[in-house]
């Protein structure tokens, strides 16, 4: 049977051929929308959709108040702008939102999708379309072993390691609520490796403004969430990093990485952390700007840097002078966030004993 998607199922799964097919055929090209008054509107709808991923806080509802056509413009120009800014951080953000809504509609599909239940009274299979279109070759309870692996390389939950599941006659056993996970999973890696999209040149020159907006809201949210940096709040692991460099040691390319992608995290300005290794004794202004540049994504790689956790710092041998609180926490993003939690301690001034009284003799 032919997929045939109504127009609320092709804006609630924006990324499908059709709904991309579908949008070409009703709006010009991109370029020339963008100085319309129309492509004004969509503008705004991407801003707000790349605002929406960036927030701490997500709420999907089933009711889209855009057109279905605006919400498929608004999905592909948000493609774009993030791809203009170039930056990985909001890249990334925005594939994994993209992935979540999906499984949003995916999961409550019975409480928008009019043809949830069809006349027969069976369930609607627009989930295993959509697998199918996805290259994820899926049953209701079951997978392919080849299949699965490629598919759950990327996710860390213990129960998806092949060696907690079920396998029989060359299949992986899934639960019914599992085959949305891997769904979802499927969406962002996927979209996640077609961006950035090499954009014309022009096309960001007339964006620029729209991406200088939306990387400044990032920003201003970064520092929201983690607030000024503050050095003694960094786990033991950064502070000897940065206490090697400073004493005049040349570290480790896992230690640059770590170092950078964790200063990277918390906000700091690149040239910041450039001018940081500049205590270094083999320190190159040039070559080290390419290095800071590249794990912090503005190199144009487009590759998915982010801070190690704790266990690949202890593979790397960067996880040393552990303390207390590093217990309590499995990675070094998640030590500084609560270290800055942490109520700040006043000092209790010092209590001035009381004069003896002088008694008269």
């Amino acid at each position: 049977m032919v997929f045939a998607p109504s127009a609320k199922e092709l804006s609630h799964f924006p990324f499908l051929k059709k709904s991309q097919d579908h949008i070409k055929l009703r709006f010009s090209s991109l370029d020339s929308l963008l100085v319309d008054p129309k492509g004004d509107a969509l503008a705004a709808r991407a801003i707000s959709r790349i605002k929406e991923a960036i927030s701490p806080k997500k709420g999907f509802s089933p009711k889209v108040t855009s057109s279905a056509d605006e919400e498929i413009a608004g999905y592909a120009l948000a493609r774009i702008i993030v791809s203009c800014a170039n930056d990985r951080q909001l890249i990334d953000r925005l594939t994994r939102y993209e992935a979540e809504r999906a499984y949003y509609f995916l999961v409550n599909e019975e409480e928008w999708n009019q043809n949830y239940r069809s006349e027969d009274g069976r369930y609607s299979r627009l989930w295993l379309t959509i697998a199918d279109e996805l290259g994820v070759h899926i049953t209701e309870d079951r997978m392919r072993v080849a299949d699965y692996i490629e598919l759950v390389a990327p996710m860390h939950d213990d129960r998806f390691r092949l060696i907690n599941r079920h396998v029989a006659q060359g299949f992986v056993e899934i639960k019914s609520d599992e085959k949305y996970e891997l769904l979802r999973e499927r969406i962002r890696v996927l979209l996640r490796r077609d961006l950035p999209h090499r954009v014309p040149q022009p096309i960001c020159e007339l964006l620029a403004p729209k991406a200088a907006e939306i990387k400044k809201v990032y920003q201003e949210q970064m520092l929201r969430q983690f607030g000024t940096v503050e050095e003694q709040a960094f786990p033991p692991c950064i502070r000897t990093l940065i206490a090697a460099l400073s004493s005049g040691m040349n570290l480790t390319h896992a230690g640059r990485f770590a170092l950078t992608a964790f200063l990277h995290n918390i906000g700091m300005d690149t040239l910041a952390i450039a001018q940081l290794y500049a205590r270094a004794p083999d320190f190159d202004a040039e070559k080290t700007m390419y290095q800071v540049e590249h794990i912090t994504g503005r190199g144009g790689t487009g590759t998915d840097y982010t801070t190690p956790s704790c266990a690949a710092m202890q593979t790397t041998a960067l996880c040393v002078k552990r303390n207390a609180f590093c217990e309590r926490v499995n990675h070094p993003l998640s030590y500084y966030k609560m270290k800055k939690a942490e109520p700040k301690k006043t000092p209790v001034p010092d209590k001035q004993a009381p004069e003896k009284s002088k008694t008269v003799k």
